[in-house]
């Protein structure tokens, strides 16, 4: 082990007369801070870890986190099709504005569409609830729901499914599904889902079919009593 003893020197210099200086400045008497440096001190830390206006409106507008890059690619291409409609001459306004609201509504598809099939739970939630607003017109989105309401592994997502296919209960190839969903569901949250859906929008046949589930104790207990107490209320 070297005897050598450290002069307290951050670094070697090369000039003597710089390390003379450094010394003299580690043998000069220290205090603790006044009560105002610290305050002022703890102020200035709380400033700085406020966010700035710009970051407020990076995190609002949704360029931050993972989904931020898809926010960021539609707010761009909306952004030049805007540009691209102000330039047309107004001769053409409408038939722009039309072209406008169809590429947006495309996007506005595709993205419905690729979180439907998103490995992420929530991002699959996500697309359930923006594809409400298409399920009725769209038959694309209509399946990528209905297979998140027969194979999806959460059951929140996959009652979320069945609740946002209610308006297309009565249509042969959605509510046949459906229902033979509702006879093989074990999960009682899905169950539920089913039964409400069924009550809400379901058919003459629908409801019972619905009935006779009931009675022969293929639903959960408590869903049994709901469903035979609704019925009897509706038919009183």
């Amino acid at each position: 082990m070297s005897d050598e003893q450290t002069t307290g020197v951050p670094f070697e210099p090369e000039d003597p007369a710089e390390e003379r200086l450094w010394q003299a400045m580690g043998d000069l008497p220290g205090s603790d801070p006044s009560r105002r440096l610290r305050d002022r001190f703890y102020q200035d830390l709380e400033a700085a870890s406020i966010p700035s206006t710009s970051e407020k409106l990076r995190r609002w507008l949704g360029f931050s986190g993972n989904a931020g890059w898809v926010t960021a690619a539609a707010s761009l291409i909306i952004g030049v099709l805007v540009g691209q409609w102000a330039m047309e001459p107004r001769g053409t306004d409408q038939q722009a504005l039309e072209s406008l609201q169809a590429q947006v509504d495309i996007l506005n598809r595709n993205l419905i569409l690729d979180r439907l099939e998103s490995d992420s739970p929530s991002k699959r939630l996500r697309g359930v609830i923006d594809a409400v607003g298409v399920v009725e017109t769209d038959n694309e989105v209509t399946r990528a729901l209905l297979r998140r309401a027969i194979d999806d592994s959460v059951p929140s997502v996959r009652s979320a499914a069945i609740d946002a296919l209610g308006p297309q209960l009565t249509t042969p190839s959605v509510g046949d599904e459906l229902m033979s969903l509702l006879e093989a569901a074990e999960s009682p949250l899905v169950q539920l889902a089913l039964v409400d859906l069924v009550l809400r929008h379901g058919s003459g046949s629908q409801v019972r079919q619905l009935l006779r589930l009931a009675e022969e104790n293929r639903l959960h207990p408590d869903l049994v009593d709901h469903v035979l107490s609704s019925v009897m209320r509706d038919r009183a």
